[in-house]
């Protein structure tokens, strides 16, 4: 629909530069735009501005949308809601900032809260997120879906909530990513990514790229069951993964990754020269990586992921099933290296296997220059480490040792 013309009204500010605006009245109706051009209108309100410069409005209008702002500008200026401060440049006027006429009528008829209102909505999202979190903490007290799971998303709703500039719609959708996070974690979930974006937004697509950039920068995804592709055993030695009649022999390369739903299938594991004496389970990919190069015969390396997921877990009890034999587990000296180790070695215990830490005791970590401190939850940790009666002597002496004197290490700095 064409914009009736109206005479403009110019006030000359100085040579060369005027105000303009329209002879009517401010319009009582919000203009009718289309959406991407509402949607802009909106971004430029919530500054709370009375005035906005150019290159302001074209920021928030993005690099694509340069001319839709220059077209949007012309209409609020015709339509009678801007006055607009134009200069004279090579002939012709060239506008450099708005002045709103008034702004709160635009707000209040475009839904467009005011800044204090958005300080409420923002308070309220956190406080009812912060209220949520508690309940589901109370309701999944005990043997907790993850370990580590309630100190992250503690951690991600301080972030959240320090991120002052935070869209609203934005830190909406990121409350609402926490609370699916945690309730596919509380159902045992383990899938890709898409399968998350169906289950926590409704439709595979409806995950944007900053959104997994934020939730992979507060959260291990990949231990919370959340892959971006299929989950891979990596596995170093002298070994031979038999399939029927087929076989993959592993001791050809530097290490290899076998997609753990193929490594449950494995119907044989061979080892020549008498056959597998031993595991070597290494938490540090870099550790793990070294040590394959130069693993003596009959041992068998994994690389632990961190906190191994159950998929993890089942792939490695299917391998021990086929060739036991005792593992060595090498993880960091730290209070989570230490629960890693354990959880790991409950594999062997199940199966009435030994086991036993290797190059993770007290004389590692006294001999590293590492004197990183212990946080609160080491310490909640630890305490509750040291409570195990099963505790595995080497493990205790190190738990004791980093308690003592506050500090962890991680093995990378010595295997």
């Amino acid at each position: 629909m064409p914009i009736p013309a109206q005479p403009w009204l110019d006030a000359d500010v100085r040579r060369g530069e005027r105000d303009r605006c329209t002879s009517g009245a401010v319009p009582e109706t919000a203009p009718l735009l289309g959406p991407e051009d509402q949607e802009l209108l909106r971004r430029w309100l919530r500054a709370d501005n009375p005035r906005r410069s150019r290159a302001s409005l074209l920021k928030d209008a993005g690099r694509d949308g340069i001319e839709r702002a220059e077209s949007l500008c012309e209409r609020l200026l015709r339509e009678g809601w801007i006055v607009r401060r134009e200069r004279l440049a090579g002939g012709s006027w060239q506008w450099q900032w708005i002045t709103w006429r008034d702004l709160d009528r635009l707000k209040r008829l475009l839904g467009v809260g005011s800044a204090r209102q958005r300080e409420e909505e923002r308070s309220g999202l956190l406080e009812q997120f912060r209220s949520w979190l508690a309940h589901w903490a109370e309701a999944t007290a005990g043997p907790a879906p993850d370990p580590d799971l309630l100190d992250e998303m503690r951690a991600a709703l301080q972030q959240l909530g320090e991120e002052r500039a935070l869209k609203l719609e934005t830190l909406r959708t990121r409350l609402e990513l926490l609370e699916a996070l945690a309730q596919w974690c509380a159902a045992g979930r383990r899938e890709l990514r898409r399968d998350f974006a169906l289950w926590a937004r409704g439709s595979t697509k409806a995950m944007g790229a900053g959104d997994w950039r934020w939730l992979a920068s507060a959260f291990d995804l990949e231990r919370l069951g959340i892959a971006s592709f299929a989950p891979v055993l990596w596995l170093a030695g002298e070994v031979s993964l038999h399939w029927g009649e087929r076989r993959l022999d592993a001791g050809a390369l530097h290490c290899v990754g076998v997609p753990m739903r193929d490594a449950r299938r494995i119907e044989r594991l061979s080892c020549p020269g008498g056959g597998l004496r031993g595991y070597w389970l290494i938490e540090n990919r870099a550790s793990f990586e070294r040590q394959a190069e130069a693993l003596p015969a009959g041992e068998l390396a994994l690389w632990v992921p961190g906190r191994p997921s159950a998929e993890w877990l089942e792939s490695v009890a299917h391998l021990l099933r086929l060739a036991p034999a005792p593992a060595a587990i090498s993880a960091d000296a730290d209070p989570a290296g230490v629960d890693i180790a354990c959880t790991v070695a409950a594999i062997w215990r199940q199966q009435g296997l030994s086991w036993s830490p290797r190059r993770m005791g007290v004389a590692e970590w006294q001999a590293t220059s590492q004197r990183w401190p212990l946080n609160a939850h080491d310490l909640a940790l630890l305490q509750r480490l040291l409570q195990d009666v099963g505790l595995h002597p080497e493990l205790r002496a190190l738990c004791e040792a980093m308690r003592s004197e506050g500090r962890k290490a991680e093995q990378e700095s010595w295997l």
